[in-house]
């Protein structure tokens, strides 16, 4: 698979530039609950072959130690292929510990609600997933961050078609 040899350099060279930085926001016993409260998310936008799929996911979370972090976040997705188009919503609940420096181990429970027919009135079903993985986080200063994960979602089932794949490869920001 050609992706692995474009993925592999890339972390590699992310890790290198991270160690780099030195701006990072410390959580101490003097830190308000205010000061540990942070905000991100992401969005996307895929398409091809007649299908389009726009998504938008916040996030807010909470520095529970220097370590160890965790938080909230809700999913719209957009999706339209040939005729059918589908508004997905969903939520999740993540996990997320340093190891070292920039490098985290990541976990969160996620469900998203879609229709299983191909109208708009049509029966709707709520999948779930569990994605586990690591990831790494560049700071962009003090307290903000782009952060680049792989996980594996070791709930899939390669018959629901909600998500093609049972990996998560995602970009997200943090501030």
């Amino acid at each position: 698979m050609k992706i692995r040899y474009f993925i592999i350099p890339l972390f590699l060279l992310f890790t290198t530039v991270a160690f780099a930085q030195k701006g990072e926001y410390v959580v101490d016993q003097e830190s308000n609950w205010q000061d540990r409260i942070y905000f991100g998310g992401g969005m996307g936008l895929s398409g091809g072959s007649g299908y389009t799929m726009i998504s938008l996911s916040p996030i807010v979370g909470y520095m529970i130690s220097n370590r160890l972090s965790g938080g909230v976040g809700i999913t719209y997705q957009y999706y339209k292929s040939g005729d059918f188009s589908d508004n997905r919503y969903g939520g999740q609940l993540f996990m997320r510990m340093n190891v070292i420096k920039q490098i985290f181990a990541y976990g969160s429970y996620e469900f998203i609600n879609y229709s299983t027919g191909f109208t708009l009135d049509g029966p709707r079903e709520t999948v779930a997933r569990l994605p586990l993985g690591i990831g790494m986080s560049q700071p962009l200063g003090n307290r903000s961050s782009i952060n680049f994960l792989a996980a594996y979602d070791v709930l899939w089932d390669d018959q629901l078609r909600v998500y093609n794949s049972p990996w998560v490869f995602s970009v997200f920001f943090s501030l």
